[in-house]
């Protein structure tokens, strides 16, 4: 389902305020500049594998405990905002309580991280695929915040974005689930659908990374059904 956008006429004549903390905002935003400003992101050191924070000092490029013991069917991960109760609460309004707005706030945060990660310009011939939900859950919920996210993220980004996968199996919940259980609940949950041979580069969106088990199962069905993908990486609106 694609969700439908305040057009720059209806944001003139009724000026969209913060999300957190109801000023008025600016060019069509939902967050203000402060709350912008004040949103706690992800910045190095963190590790180069799967993205998670480190709030020590660390001078290079290093990869965490649990990367060092685990394989990834991607290259690496990189999310915009780390897990504070601020940025946690932007993901549940926004799966949850329909804040369907909020996606082109996740997606400009997402591509700061582009930017600022010379690992994304280096990518040849991306294209943007969302993590897809199963039909059922996409139904229940009002649409994909993975596919809203990737929508905008694409416009901001030109780079173009393609349903190259979906999810045939509705699978349990993985909130409570660790890393070993996760991956069995997610095999042949993912099928490929199609994707134009002259892309290169994969990036995944999603809108929480946790452990990496379904971006490593997508992954997967990239690698095996397209193989001129040379490199698969991972982007979420948040670090889990």
């Amino acid at each position: 389902m694609h969700i439908p956008r305040l057009t720059s006429l209806l944001d003139y004549l009724y000026p969209p305020s913060c999300h957190h903390c109801d000023v008025p905002t600016e060019d069509g935003r939902y967050l203000c500049k402060e709350c912008i400003s004040a949103s706690s992101r992800v910045e190095p050191p963190f590790c180069e594998r799967c993205g998670e924070s480190y709030d020590g000092k660390i001078d290079a490029p290093f990869l965490c405990h649990n990367c060092q013991h685990l394989e990834f069917n991607f290259l690496f991960a990189r999310a915009a905002l780390r897990n504070t109760s601020a940025n946690h609460q932007l993901v549940v309004d926004f799966k949850y309580l329909k804040k369907f707005y909020l996606a082109n706030e996740f997606a400009l945060f997402c591509k700061d991280v582009m930017l600022n990660d010379r690992r994304f310009a280096e990518l040849p011939l991306p294209v943007i695929i969302p993590v897809p939900l199963h039909w059922w859950r996409k139904w229940h919920r009002g649409f994909n915040q993975a596919s809203e996210i990737s929508r905008q993220l694409a416009l901001h980004t030109n780079i173009p974005t393609r349903i190259a996968l979906s999810r045939k199996r509705n699978t349990e919940t993985q909130t409570r689930l660790g890393r070993n259980d996760r991956l069995k609940n997610l095999e042949g949950a993912f099928t490929f659908r199609k994707l134009e041979p002259h892309f290169k580069s994969a990036i995944l969106v999603d809108d929480v990374f946790t452990t990496g088990s379904t971006a490593t199962a997508c992954a997967e069905v990239l690698k095996k059904h397209a193989p001129q993908l040379e490199n698969i990486v991972v982007l979420t609106a948040l670090r889990g």
